[in-house]
């Protein structure tokens, strides 16, 4: 018989799955006051393409600085290092 730990430590080192990471970054938009659905967000390598209207495209450059420190403090994220 299995030990509930055994079963456990395979989940252990799971990483997020890109909607959740998605979900993550919709959150740190919202927490500086940009409206970003999921659709609008997508991740290739290390940076995060942003669908949006000029202006909050605008707005999101001029958070981008905050905006990357705050995803660098959430663990199992992927080192995000750019938002175009």
């Amino acid at each position: 018989m299995f030990q509930i730990s055994e079963f456990l430590t395979r989940f252990k080192n799971l990483t997020n799955t890109e909607k959740q990471e998605k979900e993550i970054i919709v959150c740190v938009f919202e927490k500086n006051k940009i409206t970003v659905t999921l659709e609008q967000v997508s991740i290739l390598k290390n940076t995060v393409f942003v669908k949006v209207h000029p202006i909050i495209k605008t707005e999101i450059f001029l958070k981008k600085e905050i905006i990357l420190d705050q995803l660098k403090e959430i663990p199992n994220v992927r080192n995000i290092s750019d938002i175009k």
